[in-house]
């Protein structure tokens, strides 16, 4: 019997013999905000040896949550790209994520901030939101420890995250990594968030009206 099973007849104890292993969800993590070459994830893990990266990798496409694709040229390199059953993980990440963001707090100095980690806390912010007309949202996250803007488009299909601010964008969001951490947790309203000025938000009347109220359905 092999040491990485539990060899339980549970559904727990059968996911973590996939998944349980140190680093291979946050190259799940990575993975769900798009294919990523061998580099992008070693730079997206800082601590990460090639070796364990290697072996993670190895892991997670013999359990088939993971694939690899050839890009032709001029890109002439080799990704990675979760399966359906990897993309399907998404919703675990989010309830997990979640859950850590209730005790998470401000960032400590010593702490390394990868844009992956930040990437998926905005996208549990916006999942689930969806808009009939399509709506774009820039947001700009700055403080001490870090300052970087990216983009969310939401509209029926559900939104997409974009990793550089959109020019054409109905709504602009100005926050810390504290309170986006504390919005991301499902446990604080951003309506309380702008009340209190740890959140700046800017726009059309209408179209911000519209997505404070479909973000604040999902929270508490």
């Amino acid at each position: 019997m092999s040491n990485k099973t539990y060899n339980q007849y549970c559904s727990i104890a059968h996911a973590l013999d996939s998944l349980g292993e140190r680093w291979t969800l946050l190259v799940v993590r990575n993975l769900l905000m798009g294919p990523k070459r061998f580099s992008d994830l070693m730079r997206g893990l800082p601590g990460i040896s090639t070796n364990i990266l290697t072996d993670r990798l190895k892991s997670l496409e013999e359990d088939a949550i993971i694939t690899t694709r050839y890009l032709p040229p001029p890109a002439a390199s080799t990704v990675y790209e979760l399966t359906e059953d990897g993309t399907a993980l998404s919703e675990v990440l989010t309830v997990l994520a979640r859950w850590g963001s209730r005790t998470l707090g401000a960032p400590d100095t010593e702490q390394v901030i990868v844009s992956e980690g930040i990437e998926f806390m905005i996208h549990g912010v916006f999942l689930g939101a969806t808009f009939a007309e399509p709506l774009t949202c820039t947001i700009h996250i700055a403080d001490a420890l870090y300052d970087h803007t990216c983009s969310v488009q939401v509209s029926s299909a559900g939104s997409v995250l974009i990793t550089s601010a959109a020019a054409d964008a109905n709504i602009t969001i100005q926050t810390g990594l504290e309170a986006l951490s504390e919005l991301s947790s499902g446990q604080v309203k951003i309506k309380a968030l702008m009340d209190t000025n740890k959140i700046q938000v800017e726009g059309e009347r209408a179209a911000v009206d519209a997505l404070t109220a479909a973000i604040d359905e999902r929270n508490i």
